[in-house]
């Protein structure tokens, strides 16, 4: 009922999405989300997609548990802690 008085809507997302978002959000923000945490933003990137949510509309996605319960997404690239971190090849660029 309130989804329907509020105009919202509710979204299924698969398990194989809800652990690409998890990785997703591992690997490039540093963010450890439980799997119901990753759902919501499966379901956000899905609302996206699909023209339900705009990308000028602000979402708030709750990560109700930690992430450290779950097993660690792959890692990739390592920081040498005996140099600076350069923090620029953290934006996405991928470091050597």
């Amino acid at each position: 009922r309130a989804i329907n008085e509020s105009g919202g809507f509710g979204i299924t997302v698969d398990d194989a999405d809800i652990e690409a978002a998890r990785v997703e959000v591992a690997t490039q923000e540093g963010l450890l989300l439980c799997p119901e945490g990753a759902a919501t933003y499966a379901a956000y990137k899905q609302a996206l997609s699909d023209g339900r949510v705009s990308p000028d509309e602000e979402a708030v996605l709750f990560n109700c548990a930690t992430g450290l319960k779950y097993p660690m997404p792959q890692v990739d690239r390592a920081l040498d802690r005996h140099e600076p971190i350069d923090y620029a090849s953290m934006m996405g660029v991928p470091m050597i």
